[in-house]
């Protein structure tokens, strides 16, 4: 019985020792697997390495790569630090801060002069209005803003009478005057404002200037919005929304009269209607007819 006893004991501590030892395998086996999903889910980006201004060249002492989840990494973002810097570094079209991700649309084609050329798309165009204090909406048109332009001219009316019409809507502005910093952020009355446009809005433009008056309207921020362009005649100005010709109605004025008592004068109104005889009137038969003079 003993050695039997034995046998078993000895039979348990091996079962025990082999559990013991698949369990750590398989839990092992998990670690490892998870680390390399977690892997497979982390990719590399670059952002800045510290705060860029408009018109810096992006070189390798300016960006960073780090390591992000891949669902978290934007569309678009570089992958590697030679994407970024090409064969010729970039420049800034906008300011970037610290730790920003890295964007395309941030950065000039590799090789540019910088300054003003850099920040126009392939296929756009920059050119420049003429405002004033008015037109220009007192100073608050900045760069980066965008605005709708109006047109105002008699030209092709047979009546001759002013109309306005919207003839582009959401066009970046790139500077005022000679400033072309996003970083601007201070009303200032300027006498030019330059627009990114297409070539063919540029050729409007340039026809709108000659033909009429251009004033802007200055849009927010966040609203991209394109309205269904609407001419606005003289006819416009004298009806109401309905597009109905206003009715004038002469205000009704009901009579008053002075009440005068010492140094107070009152003014009361008074209504219209038919007259009271006095009871002594009415007795000696008399009528409203004989009343009168």
């Amino acid at each position: 019985m003993h050695v039997r006893g034995v046998i078993v004991l000895v039979l348990a501590l091996v079962m025990g020792g082999v559990s013991v030892k698949l369990v750590n395998t398989y839990l092992d086996d998990q670690v490892s697997e998870r680390k390399a999903a977690a892997a497979t889910d982390m990719s590399y980006i670059v952002v800045a390495d510290r705060d860029l201004e408009f018109g810096d060249h992006v070189d390798e002492k300016a960006i960073r790569l780090v390591e992000l989840e891949k669902d978290l990494a934007p569309d678009g973002a570089f992958t590697s630090i030679q994407q970024v810097l090409g064969d010729q570094p970039a420049i800034a079209l906008m300011p970037i801060t610290e730790n920003e991700v890295i964007l395309p649309h941030k950065l000039s084609p590799h090789g540019a002069r910088g300054g003003l050329p850099a920040k126009i798309p392939e296929d756009m165009r920059a050119m420049t209005i003429s405002v004033n204090e008015v037109k220009g909406v007192a100073g608050f048109v900045l760069p980066g803003d965008f605005v709708d332009i109006l047109h105002t001219t008699d030209v092709g009316r047979k009546d001759k009478n002013l109309v306005t019409r919207v003839v582009a809507q959401n066009v970046n502005v790139l500077g005022v005057d000679q400033i072309s910093s996003y970083e601007e952020d201070e009303p200032r009355v300027v006498n030019a404002v330059t627009l990114l446009v297409s070539q063919r809005d540029g050729q409007r433009l340039t026809l709108a200037q000659q033909l009429g008056d251009l004033n802007l309207l200055l849009r927010n921020e966040f609203d991209g919005s394109i309205l269904k362009d609407d001419v606005v005649a003289y006819n416009d100005l004298m009806t109401v929304e309905t597009g109905r010709k206003p009715v004038v109605r002469t205000r009704y004025r009901r009579p008053s009269v002075q009440v005068i008592r010492g140094l107070e004068v009152k003014k009361q109104q008074v209504s219209e209607a038919k007259p009271v005889l006095p009871k002594e009137a009415t007795a000696a038969g008399g009528s409203k007819k004989g009343t009168g003079s």
